[in-house]
């Protein structure tokens, strides 16, 4: 009986500690009302195309690249790149010119872009500059980078091939 006494006290002076601390953040909490992701508001996750490239969702990006019938292409930067990427993305960093790499980009077909932000903003600009190279299943990947790895998409990690002979 002692035991579930001194649970009860913990869990009320837990609970009181938690709800005092939320009301001296910069940012509170709502209480009494549901929180939502802010990757969940409406357009916050590349979900309403900026661009003329689709949308593909990373449900439905999974299995093109479990199978290699596409092509990832990763706009992020070379430091982010190496960190981690899509298994088997080819790294095109911003800035970097698409030509050398169409090659390689018309093999597969559909060409899938992302970059690190939820907006999408890099890989939509991305999108377009392939577009113009006349590929025309370019898609961008919903969600980005994040929610890829939030659902489990496989990754590696490492410097890509052309980031490294650019060094030399």
């Amino acid at each position: 009986m002692r035991l579930l006494l001194r649970a009860a006290v913990l869990c009320i002076a837990g609970a009181a500690a938690g709800v005092l601390g939320n009301s001296f953040t910069p940012h509170p909490a709502p209480v009494g009302r549901s929180v939502v992701a802010s990757a969940e508001l409406p357009g916050a996750s590349c979900s309403e195309a900026r661009g003329a490239a689709r949308r593909i969702s990373v449900e439905e990006a999974k299995p093109l690249c479990i199978a290699c019938s596409a092509v990832f292409v990763d706009a992020r930067s070379a430091a982010e790149f190496a960190a981690g990427h899509v298994t088997n993305a080819i790294h095109l960093p911003p800035g970097a010119p698409v030509a050398p790499l169409l090659p390689r980009l018309r093999a597969k077909g559909t060409v899938i872009v992302y970059d690190r932000d939820r907006e999408c903003a890099a890989a939509d600009a991305l999108a377009a500059q392939i577009q113009a190279q006349g590929l025309s299943d370019v898609r961008v990947l919903t969600g980005a980078w994040p929610e890829w790895l939030a659902q489990g998409g496989p990754g590696q990690s490492g410097a890509c091939d052309l980031c490294t002979l650019e060094k030399r």
